[in-house]
C-alpha cells in the first residue's frame, strides 16, 4: 500500500474510532498489527463524502482540490477492491475508464466534460449498488454543500 493510502486508511480509522468510542491509540495499534479492517459500509461512507467534495470542488472551479478528491476517491475504491474482493463492484474496468475521463476533464478544467463524466461515474455507483442488492442506496449530484446531500433518501418509486 502506498504511503498516501496508508494515511488515508489511518485517517478513516481515526474517524471511525471517534464514532465507535475506541481510542485512536487502540485503532492505531490495530492498524500497526495489520488487524484493522474498516467495514465496507465505513469505506463506502468515505467514498460518498469524496464524491460530494469532488463535485463541489469542480463546480466552484477549484481544480486542484477536485484532482485531490478524485485521487482520494480512487484510493478508497482500491481499498474496497483489496479488502472486499467478493463485492460485486460493477465493472471495475468501466469505473477505471470513468476516472480517467474525470482526470482528463479536471486537467482541462472542462466543467461540461467534468459534469458528464461525474454523472457517468455516479450511474456506475448506482449500478454497483443494484448488483450488490443495495439498490436502495441511490447516489446523485450533491444538492447542498453538506456531507450527504448526494444521496436520495426517499424510497425508489
Amino acid at each position: 500500500m502506498t504511503p498516501v493510502a496508508n494515511y488515508s486508511v489511518l485517517a478513516v480509522a481515526l474517524c471511525l474510532a471517534a464514532a465507535s468510542g475506541q481510542s485512536p491509540v487502540q485503532v492505531s495499534a490495530a492498524q500497526e498489527a495489520g488487524s484493522y479492517k474498516p467495514s465496507l459500509g465505513d469505506l463506502m461512507a468515505t467514498v460518498q463524502l469524496r464524491h460530494s467534495k469532488l463535485w463541489y470542488a469542480a463546480s466552484l472551479g477549484n481544480w486542484t482540490l477536485a484532482h485531490y478528491e478524485l485521487e482520494q476517491l480512487i484510493s478508497n475504491l482500491r481499498q474496497v477492491r483489496e479488502l472486499y474482493p467478493d463485492v460485486p463492484a460493477s465493472d471495475l474496468i468501466e469505473t477505471d475508464r470513468l476516472t480517467v475521463a474525470l482526470e482528463s476533464a479536471i486537467g482541462a478544467k472542462d466543467k461540461a466534460e467534468f459534469e458528464a463524466s461525474f454523472d457517468r461515474l455516479t450511474d456506475e455507483c448506482n449500478a454497483c449498488h443494484r448488483k450488490a442488492d443495495r439498490g436502495f442506496i441511490t447516489m446523485r449530484r450533491p444538492a447542498l454543500p453538506s456531507p450527504y446531500s448526494n444521496q436520495l433518501f426517499a424510497p425508489a418509486q
